[in-house]
């Protein structure tokens, strides 16, 4: 008689999928909300702080914004890091729920 029972479903480091645990729908709700606003405050001010500062800088040395520019390029890979950052504490939550 043939095996009836569906094939196991692993998961990409070999565990069987029915056995794993996944945060319920409100633990991943709150996580991305509470690093949504996190993130955001932090994008806001890595985006602000060198702006306006390059902005009083171009005013006082009575430059062509050559500061705003600088500072702006500062600006984005301070929120490429953020972002980074944010990404790489999200699987911590979940990690802990998987056991």
């Amino acid at each position: 008689m043939a095996d009836k029972r569906p094939p196991k479903v692993l998961s990409n480091d070999g565990q069987d999928k029915a056995n794993i645990s996944y945060p319920d729908s409100f633990q991943t709700r709150q996580l991305f909300i509470n690093s949504s606003i996190s993130m955001s405050w932090q994008m806001a001010i890595a985006v602000m702080v060198p702006i306006v500062g390059g902005y009083y800088l171009d005013q006082h040395f009575k430059l062509a914004n050559w500061f705003i520019f600088g500072w702006f390029v500062i600006a984005v890979a301070l929120v490429v890091l953020i972002v980074r950052r944010t990404i790489k504490q999200l699987p911590e939550f979940t990690k802990g729920k998987n056991k």
